[in-house]
């Protein structure tokens, strides 16, 4: 059962260039309780990805989730991309604009303002695209829409951008299950396990599942594994 949210009680961040302190104190809310936020999609995300996907090579299948209740590592049905602005400028504002995001992430969290710019440095993290796969496509072109065609899980990522969705939905003790819509004109945060991890679970990874048909464009910012 999805539970209604009154469209005021969705943490939304309109301006990612406002006062550095009132974005602070918004992020570490919405983390704490929902494990992600709205932003505005200032770098048109939305507009650009589909082609700039159709040119990205060097996928690569990954490990890429974590079951919500088991904790195991999942395979998504999908290929990741994996660059950095030095192999494709392409990707240079994807790559500033998650900066910028995790400048604030750090901050709210108490650390650094460049401590989890830092931390990516050191563990390697870098951006990956995720596509689907043809075979998962076809898959869920066939499902109802009230099916669940990604079951309830948490990303294996610092953070995850998700940059367009259908049928999203999260997951909070306050609210059980409850719609993620796709906004025009937004992208949608993501904490992930490394951050959960990394905080002491003091922010939680966002749970979520995907129902109907599944048409997901997101980026992950993490070091991924590769599937053997």
């Amino acid at each position: 059962m999805v539970s209604p949210i009154q469209l005021e009680q969705y943490p939304i961040i309109d301006e990612l260039e406002r006062t550095e302190e009132y974005q602070i104190e918004q992020v570490k809310n919405y983390l704490t309780q929902f494990g992600f936020f709205y932003i505005k999609d200032t770098i048109e995300a939305r507009e650009h990805i589909d082609r700039e996907l159709e040119s990205l090579q060097n996928s690569v299948d990954v490990y890429y989730g974590e079951d919500a209740y088991t904790g195991q590592g999942s395979v998504f049905h999908g290929t990741y991309s994996r660059f950095d602005s030095k192999e494709n400028t392409k990707v240079e504002r994807y790559i500033k604009f998650i900066e910028k995001i995790l400048r604030v992430i750090s901050c709210a969290c108490g650390y650094p303002p460049e401590f989890l710019q830092e931390l990516s440095q050191k563990e390697n993290y870098g951006l990956y695209f995720y596509d689907r796969e043809e075979e998962y496509i076809k898959y869920i072109e066939n499902l109802d829409r009230e099916e669940i065609a990604v079951g309830p899980h948490r990303d294996r990522s610092l953070i995850t951008l998700v940059v367009s969705i259908k049928g999203l939905e999260g997951y909070t003790k306050e609210y059980n299950w409850f719609s993620m819509p796709d906004r025009e004109g937004y992208l949608i945060v993501q904490g992930g396990t490394i951050l959960q991890d990394l905080t002491q679970s003091a922010i939680k990874a966002n749970i979520h599942r995907v129902r109907g048909h599944d048409s997901s464009n997101a980026l992950f910012w993490s070091n991924l594994a590769p599937v053997n």
